[in-house]
């Protein structure tokens, strides 16, 4: 007897209807036909309990890059390593989500009576998340099955992969129906539904991934003209670090997330990301991702007037010192010290298995608020999937392809620039460090923007090296630290008998180590699905 695969899914959807819109919990063994879809409330329910599928810990995919290593070493994952192996992969949480939507799209016309308005909400969320999760497959896998209706067991016989770009085809059929379907707005008491400009949003990164210029830059756009969407703080009055804090949850930079309540379904991305009041590493910013932010006049370091290697955090992008907890900065009452001495523990490198591999502490979600030491690790902070900046940069690195240097891009990724104060790109002065002469002037300043805007943040940057193409040229070298050396005297040592050091100069402490090969666009198929399905077959070079 053949054993089930990822379609059959234990004969149930999931574990239960849960809501991030506050809808009551539904037993799955309850919605059989004589007891389910019999109202629109029903249909409602059902994709309600979608939304339990939006990402939030992929923050930790940061490490799959060049961004960042993994404080907590028995937490980094084989890839963060460059070891891309089937046996770690999986697909069928995924897959779980789609059969449910299938399952709604294929029972909502029994449902009578069901008010036609009502019932086009339901169906563009569906077809929303569908879409979603089938980019998300393509993105990891390349060729993926493609199911648009909830399969039986007598169905799995001849399941295959279907080709990537056929995939991609329904994803952006289904996102033109969820952006026919959804509204603009919620009312505030359904505040997190998908909109039409979340699907807007996401038919854009899609067609950004795979180089489709004009799609990308039109659904961008259309995002734009919605007129509903903006920066946090766009005016640059110096909040801009609280847009990852809970005082910015419901602002008009995001345009989706999951939500979040502390002591209710809190999560603990403060206590993960970065603990430093314990020296719990978390996610680690490499010395590549800290020099990759420019001074304060808009020029890289490597160009810079500015920039001082023995004093690197002066005269910079302010967004670095929102991203970067480094030594000598105060957080939760603790002065961090992160040169490798005894009189550094707990927080220094090396001090113990979970201290900082780089030298560096994630802060970007340290909220102030919310001390570690006396609340706990829990937090409410919405987790966002989607914001405005996402858009301004796709807009801008879209339209710099299709019309090489047009002013729309200058516009579009100057936004983002002036709502922290810096200086904007431009075409006229060849004097100034901000200017670009060529299309590829211009790309490389975007591509930039994209890591420091997005630093640390929902793992982009591991797909953005791919979708560029540099992945091979950054990930095949180590993963470097900040720099140091020891004093050379007998007498050089701290109360506690040990080395002193300088930092900031000498050789960079190595953090970690990964690879790449050309193969690693994608992941390898899940070995446990070829083995339950040997129709399917496994991508090249694994």
């Amino acid at each position: 007897m053949k054993r089930k695969s990822l379609f059959i899914l234990a004969a149930a959807l999931l574990t239960g209807f849960t809501s991030c819109v506050d809808l009551d919990r539904y037993p799955l063994e309850e919605l059989s036909d004589g007891s389910f879809w019999k109202t629109g409330n029903d249909a409602e329910m059902a994709v309600s309990d979608l939304y339990n599928s939006l990402p939030y810990w992929d923050v930790d995919d940061a490490i799959n890059s060049d961004d960042a290593v993994h404080g907590i070493k028995w937490a980094a994952g084989n890839v963060s390593k460059g070891i891309y192996d089937p046996l770690d992969m999986g697909w069928s949480g995924t897959y779980s989500v789609i059969r449910q939507a299938n399952l709604i799209l294929s029972k909502i016309d029994e449902i009578p009576d069901y008010d036609e308005a009502e019932k086009k909400k339901v169906l563009g969320q569906t077809y929303f998340f569908r879409a979603f999760h089938y980019f998300d497959l393509i993105r990891t896998f390349g060729d993926v099955p493609y199911v648009d209706r909830p399969l039986e067991l007598a169905d799995q016989e001849g399941i295959t992969r279907t080709p990537r770009d056929e995939v991609y085809k329904h994803v952006m059929e289904d996102l033109d129906k969820a952006i026919e379907y959804l509204p603009e707005t919620w009312p505030a008491s359904d505040y997190g539904r998908i909109t039409k400009g979340a699907a807007l949003a996401i038919k854009a990164r899609a067609a950004l991934y795979y180089g489709n210029w004009q799609v990308a830059a039109d659904n961008a756009k259309k995002v734009m003209d919605e007129g509903i969407y903006e920066l946090w703080d766009k005016d640059n009055t110096g909040r801009y670090a609280e847009l990852f804090w809970e005082v910015a949850d419901g602002c008009d930079e995001f345009i989706l997330v999951r939500q979040f309540n502390a002591g209710d379904n809190g999560w603990y991305l403060i206590g993960w990301e970065a603990f430093p009041t314990l020296g719990w590493g978390g996610i680690d910013p490499t010395q590549s991702l800290v020099d990759a932010f420019e001074d304060i006049e808009g020029a890289p370091i490597e160009k810079s007037n500015l920039y001082d290697e023995k004093n690197p955090f002066a005269n910079r992008d302010p967004r670095l010192e929102v991203n970067v907890l480094h030594d000598g900065e105060v957080m939760y009452g603790v002065t961090i010290k992160v040169a490798p001495l005894k009189s550094c523990y707990p927080t220094g490198i090396g001090q113990h298995g979970d201290a900082t591999a780089t030298g560096y502490y994630q802060q970007k979600w340290l909220d102030p608020s919310i001390n570690p030491q006396s609340t706990g690790w829990d937090m409410g902070k919405d987790a966002v999937v989607i914001r405005y900046a996402e858009v301004l940069l796709t807009y801008a690195e879209a339209k710099n392809e299709l019309e090489p240097l047009s002013q729309e891009a200058f516009d579009a990724v100057n936004q983002v620039r002036k709502r922290v104060g810096m200086p904007e790109l431009q075409k006229t002065d060849a004097s100034k460090p901000t200017y670009c002469g060529t299309q590829d002037d211009l790309r490389q300043r975007i591509r930039n923007e994209w890591r420091v805007e997005f630093a640390l943040e929902g793992g982009k940057r591991q797909w953005d090296i791919r979708r560029w193409g540099i992945a091979k040229e950054v990930l095949n070298k180590p993963l470097l630290g900040l720099k140091y050396k020891l004093v050379d005297s007998p007498d050089a040592v701290d109360g506690d008998g040990g080395k002193i050091c300088i930092l900031y100069e000498g050789e960079n402490y190595v953090g970690g180590t990964t690879a790449y090969q050309d193969h690693n666009y994608v992941y390898p198929v899940p070995q446990k699905e070829i083995d339950l399905n040997p129709n399917l077959t496994q991508n090249p070079g694994y």
